[in-house]
C-alpha cells in the first residue's frame, strides 16, 4: 500500500491567489464612492447641477467596477468548491482501492507506463520483506529487481544475479503466461502480470507455498511407492508360496516366482494384463487340472462363475503330475483377487493316513455343536450405574438363590457379595484362589467385559458368561448353561488321549508301532547318554514269512504275527522297555540299562519260547516249526554324540540279524564292536 498522505498544504484557490488584490481594489473603490459622495454632497448644497451630474456619473462607474468584481469572486469561488469536491472524491476512490486491495487474497503492485511502482499492496509488502522499504511510489522495477537478487530473496537468482534480473526483465516486458517462482524460505508464488489500458502493468503474486509442497510431497510419495513396489516385487519373489494378484478386470496384475515354477507351461512375464478367463482355459489346454479333463468347457463356466461370486475362498486342486494344489482366493474391497497357492503334495498324502482320526474328531465336535444349540439362555440387562435393569425368567431359574433379590435397581456387586455369602458359586476355577478373590475378579470382568467366563455353581452347575458393553454404556450379559458341554468337553478330552495311545500302536499286533519306537529310542538314547548307562536293541525277523503266507493264507499270518508279538511281549514290565512292529515281519527290542550279556539272554529265552510255542511251518527249509532270527547289539552312548546316532544302534543290530540269516537262521547273532561310532561295547552282567 502507498505510505500515508502528508499534512495538506495551505490552501491554493483562485480565490486565495486573487483575494488581497480583490480586497485592495474593492477598498479603493469603496473609498472612491465615498469621496464622489462628499463631494456629490457639496455640489447640491451649492446647487450646482452640472457638477452634481457629473459626480453621480462618476460614482456609477466605482459602482459598476464592485459589482464586476463581485461576479467574478463568485464564480471563481464556486469553481474552487468544484474543485475541492473532486479531490475529495479522488481521496474516497483512493481509500477504496486501498482497501480492495488489504482484503484481496493475492500480492499486487502497480507500475505505470514508464515501468515505476506506483502503489503496492501490504500482501506485497510482506511477501518481499527484503525489499519492503524500497517499494516506494516512483521506483523503477529494475531496482526493485536488483535489490530482491541482491538480497537472497528468490532462489533462482542466488549466485547468478545479473542474468537472472536481465530474464526476468525480459520476461516481465513480453509479458509471458503465468509462473512458479522460489522464494528465500522454502516458499513458492505463482506469478501473473497483464498491462493496464493506460501503458501501466499490474503484478499479481499469489501464495502457493501450500500447494507446492504438497507436489513436492506427492512426487516424494511416488517415488517411495516405485521404490516400495521394486522391494514388494524381490519380497513376492522370496515366497516359498506362489502367488498371483488379478484387478477388478480380472486382469493378471503382478505373480511372483514360485507360480511361475508351480505352472511351467504359462509364460507369466507375457502374461500380465492377460484375462483369468484365457490363462485358465490356457492351461485346460495342457490338462494342467485333472478334474477338468474331458470337460474342459463346463469345467471353465463354473470356475468363471464361482470366481465372480466369491468374497473369499480356498479350495484344493490335483494337478497333473500327481501334484495337489491348496488355492486360497481373497477379493479385496477394490475389486482386486489375490490368489495364493501352496504345494500339498505331501499333506494331501498324509492326510490320507489321518481321515479316520479327523472323523472321529468331527463327529465328537458336532456332539459339542449339537449341545451348545439345545442349551437354554438366560438374559440380564445393567444400566450404566451397574444396576439391573431387567432379566428374563431363565435367568432367574438359573440363579434360584437369588430370585428374591433379582429386582430392578439392585447392583451387581450386591447380587455378587450374597453369592459368596450363602455359597452359590462352586470351587474357584484357579487353583488356590479364595472364593472373594474370584469374586472381585468376576466383578471387574463384570465392568470391563472381554472374553466370556465360566461360572461353576455350587450344585456341580457350570454357567459361561458372555457379556458386551453397548453403545450407551450398559452391559448386556447372556448366561448359558454349559453342564453338559463341560462334561462332554471331559469325554472329549479322554477320547482324544485314547485316540494319542492308539495312534501309537500297532493295529495288528497291539504293540508299539515304528513311530513310537522311533520316539522312544531318541528318548532312551539321551537318558542313557546322561546317566552313562548302556542301551541294548534285538532286532527280530520271522524266518521265511513269505513262505507261511504263502502256505497258509494271509489271515493265519496275520494270526502269527500276533501270537510271536505275544512271545516277544511276554516277560516287559521294565520302564522304558519298548516292543515294537518294526515292520511287515520285523521286531524290535528296545532294552535300557540291559548290557550285551543280557541282551543275549533276552534273545535266547525268546527263541526258546518261540520254539515252545510250536508253530507249523511246512513251508519253511530251515524247520518245520517256526524260527526266529534275532540281531543283538548294546552300547553306552556317549554324552558328547547327537540324538540322532542313535540309529548307528539300529544299523549294528540289522547287520547282527543280516548275519544270523546268513549262518542259517533260527538263531542270534551279537553285534561286533564299532570304533567309528563314538560309543563302546557293554560286556558286564545283566541288569535284571
Amino acid at each position: 500500500m502507498p505510505s500515508p498522505p502528508s499534512p495538506a498544504p495551505a490552501p491554493d484557490t483562485p480565490v486565495h491567489r486573487l483575494g488581497r488584490p480583490l480586497i485592495l481594489c474593492a477598498t479603493g473603490a469603496l473609498l472612491v464612492l465615498v469621496a464622489l459622495a462628499r463631494s456629490a454632497w457639496l455640489l447640491a448644497l451649492e446647487h450646482d447641477a452640472a457638477g452634481l451630474t457629473l459626480c453621480v456619473l462618476a460614482m456609477v462607474l466605482p459602482l459598476v467596477g464592485l459589482m464586476w468584481l463581485w461576479q467574478h469572486l463568485r464564480l471563481v469561488h464556486e469553481h474552487s468548491l468544484r474543485q475541492q469536491a473532486e479531490l475529495q472524491a479522488a481521496q474516497a476512490r483512493s481509500e477504496r482501492l486501498e482497501g480492495a486491495l488489504r482484503c484481496f487474497p493475492d500480492a499486487v503492485a502497480l507500475f505505470d507506463a514508464d515501468d515505476r511502482l506506483v502503489l503496492a499492496s501490504d500482501r506485497y509488502r510482506s511477501m518481499n520483506p527484503a525489499v519492503a522499504p524500497l517499494l516506494q511510489p516512483g521506483v523503477p522495477f529494475e531496482h526493485i529487481l536488483r535489490a530482491a537478487a541482491a538480497a537472497g530473496e528468490v532462489v533462482e537468482a542466488v549466485g547468478n544475479e545479473d542474468q537472472w534480473v536481465r530474464q526476468r526483465l525480459h520476461q516481465h516486458q513480453s509479458l509471458r503466461q503465468d509462473f512458479l517462482q522460489g522464494l528465500a524460505g522454502n516458499r513458492w508464488v505463482r506469478v501473473n502480470e497483464c498491462r493496464t489500458p493506460d501503458g501501466g502493468l499490474i503484478g499479481l503474486r499469489t501464495n502457493v507455498t501450500d500447494f507446492v509442497r504438497q507436489q513436492q510431497a506427492l512426487q516424494e510419495a511416488r517415488s517411495d511407492a516405485q521404490q516400495a513396489r521394486r522391494l514388494l516385487v524381490r519380497a513376492l519373489d522370496a515366497l516359498p508360496a506362489a502367488l498371483e494378484i488379478f484387478d477388478e478386470q480380472d486382469h493378471l496384475v503382478i505373480y511372483n516366482r514360485a507360480l511361475q515354477n508351480m505352472f511351467p507351461h504359462m509364460d507369466y512375464p507375457r502374461s500380465v494384463g492377460r484375462p483369468f478367463a484365457d490363462m485358465a482355459a490356457e492351461s485346460l489346454r495342457h490338462h494342467t487340472v485333472v478334474e477338468a479333463v474331458g470337460q474342459e468347457e463346463q469345467w471353465l463356466a463354473q470356475r468363471l462363475q464361482s470366481r465372480a461370486s466369491m468374497s473369499s475362498r480356498s479350495f484344493l486342486q490335483q494337478l497333473s503330475g500327481g501334484r495337489w494344489v491348496q488355492a486360497y482366493e481373497t477379493r479385496t474391497p477394490e475389486g482386486y483377487v489375490v490368489a495364493i497357492r501352496l504345494d500339498m503334495t505331501e499333506q494331501v498324502k498324509q492326510r490320507e493316513a489321518l481321515e479316520q482320526a479327523q472323523r472321529e474328531g468331527q463327529r465328537a465336535r458336532q456332539l459339542l455343536m449339537d449341545a451348545l444349540e439345545a442349551l437354554p439362555e438366560g438374559l440380564a440387562v445393567y444400566d450404566t450405574d451397574d444396576r439391573l435393569l431387567l432379566c428374563n425368567t431363565q435367568y432367574r431359574v438359573m440363579y434360584s438363590g437369588l430370585a428374591h433379590l433379582l429386582q430392578p435397581g439392585r447392583t451387581f456387586e450386591e447380587l455378587m457379595d450374597y453369592s459368596v455369602a450363602h455359597q452359590h458359586f462352586g470351587q474357584a476355577p484357579q487353583s488356590g484362589e479364595t472364593a472373594e478373590d474370584w469374586a472381585a475378579q468376576r466383578l471387574a470382568s463384570h465392568r470391563q467385559p472381554g472374553a466370556a467366563m465360566l461360572v461353576p455353581m455350587h450344585d456341580g452347575r457350570w454357567f459361561r458368561v458372555h457379556e458386551r458393553k453397548t453403545a450407551e454404556k450398559m452391559t448386556v450379559g447372556v448366561h448359558v448353561d454349559v453342564t453338559e458341554l463341560v462334561l462332554k468337553e471331559q469325554q472329549l478330552a479322554h477320547a482324544n488321549q485314547l485316540l494319542a495311545t492308539l495312534s501309537a500302536t500297532d493295529g495288528l499286533t497291539g504293540l508299539h508301532n515304528r513311530r513310537s519306537f522311533d520316539e522312544a529310542l531318541t528318548a532312551e538314547w539321551q537318558r542313557c547318554a546322561r546317566h552313562e548307562q548302556p542301551l541294548a536293541l534285538l532286532l527280530v525277523d520271522i524266518d521265511h514269512f513269505k513262505l507261511y503266507n504263502d502256505h497258509y493264507g494271509h489271515l493265519a499270518g496275520d494270526d502269527c504275527l500276533r501270537r510271536v508279538a505275544q512271545v516277544l511281549n511276554a516277560d516287559f514290565r521294565r520302564s522304558g522297555e519298548v516292543v515294537a512292529r518294526y515292520g511287515g515281519e520285523e521286531f524290535v527290542l528296545l532294552l535300557p540299562g540291559i548290557a550285551l550279556e543280557g541282551a543275549r539272554e533276552v534273545a535266547q529265552r525268546c527263541l526258546e519260547r518261540i520254539r515252545t510255542e510250536n508253530i507249523p511251518h511246512a513251508a519253511s527249509p530251515t524247520s518245520n516249526r517256526l524260527t526266529l532270527s534275532i540281531g543283538v547289539a548294546a552300547w553306552v552312548p556317549d554324552g558328547k554324540a547327537h540324538a540322532h546316532q542313535a540309529h548307528r544302534l539300529i544299523n549294528a543290530a540289522d547287520a547282527a540279524l543280516y548275519q544270523a540269516k546268513q549262518s542259517g537262521r533260527a538263531r542270534y547273532v551279537l553285534a561286533s564292536e564299532l570304533q567309528d561310532m563314538g560309543a563302546r561295547p557293554h560286556l558286564a552282567p545283566p541288569d535284571r
